[in-house]
């Protein structure tokens, strides 16, 4: 008989637990494990971990593989589960990690590679290059190219935020967090008699009338106050020859650009927040902005 020790680690996120039945199987090269329940209703709550033993008739060799699915319980809802990763110890002593960071939210069977890095050659089971080309296929399906309109840059096809893969979503935190600004936002301007007005504006330093209050550590920084920082409208900037990246012509779309005057007397753009997840949202945030603000009823269109 041999015993794997299976531990589970759920996500320390909002709404990462799930009181449905979880169960697992591992694939190794020299066979399969049955799909084993794994017990326990209230182990898999929100940053706990918890270790099980799986038996198996013989050890099936090196693990490369995992499966899990989720079931419902009678009377309960179905429920999303955010597990982190999960690591298993063989008989043999070898550990083996399986990273996930993803939400589980159906009763599907999902795969999961061993954490290690590898090629496409460097796969030789045929279940590890199966399972490889069947993520391929997934993932583009779920994000692929589209038209909006003729004319415009291409965007992720998507009908709306909510069609988007889990882990591109606003999570809760933020959600909540977006929510509260724009409604202290839209309150601010209501008191100011902006919220409603539709005249164009002309000259930016009329921001300053709407975010007057408002100060961050680049406005308060004496590169600023000293003259290495400057704030460009890009429309200052028409007819200037935008970069081409493999034979195609790359798009501003930012309206304004933020640029630092180095010690060499050239101004270059300033990249901000580099070492932060800064494009997590990034897809949700402009499926938003297309349906919020150039859709037929958008705030622009309107």
């Amino acid at each position: 008989m041999a015993n794997y020790e299976v531990t589970v680690f759920v996500g320390n996120i909002a709404g990462a637990n799930t009181f449905n039945n979880i169960f697992i199987k591992l694939v190794g090269e020299d066979g399969e494990s049955e799909r084993e329940w794994i017990m326990g209703a209230f182990s898999f709550i929100r940053g706990k971990v918890s270790s099980y033993t799986l038996f198996c008739p013989v050890s099936i060799g090196k693990l490369f593989l995992i499966e899990l699915d989720k079931q419902c319980l009678p009377l309960f809802p179905e429920d999303s589960w955010y597990p982190a990763k999960v690591e298993v110890k063989s008989p043999e002593g070898d550990t083996y990690n399986f990273p996930i960071y993803r939400w589980v939210t159906d009763d599907m069977v999902h795969c999961f590679r061993e954490g290690k890095a590898l090629r496409v050659f460097d796969d030789n089971h045929h279940l590890a290059i199966k399972y490889r080309q069947l993520e391929l296929k997934q993932r583009e399906k779920d994000y692929c190219w589209h038209v909006y309109a003729e004319g415009m840059p291409h965007c992720m096809k998507a009908e709306s935020p909510s069609s988007l893969p889990c882990e591109v979503q606003f999570s809760f935190t933020k959600t909540v967090e977006l929510a509260y600004t724009v409604y202290t936002g839209v309150i601010e301007l209501k008191l100011k008699g902006l919220a409603d007005r539709k005249e164009k504006w002309t000259n930016i330093d009329d921001v300053d009338q709407v975010f007057c209050c408002k100060r961050t550590h680049i406005s308060d920084d004496n590169s600023g106050r000293k003259g290495n920082i400057f704030l460009c409208d890009y429309k200052r900037l028409d007819g200037v020859k935008a970069n081409t990246i493999n034979g195609k012509k790359q798009y501003l779309m930012a309206p304004l650009v933020l640029l630092h005057r180095t010690p060499d007397d050239e101004l270059m753009p300033i990249a901000i927040q580099l070492l932060m997840p800064h494009t997590r949202y990034t897809l949700h945030i402009n499926s938003l902005a297309r349906k919020l603000l150039i859709s037929e009823t958008g705030v622009f269109t309107q």
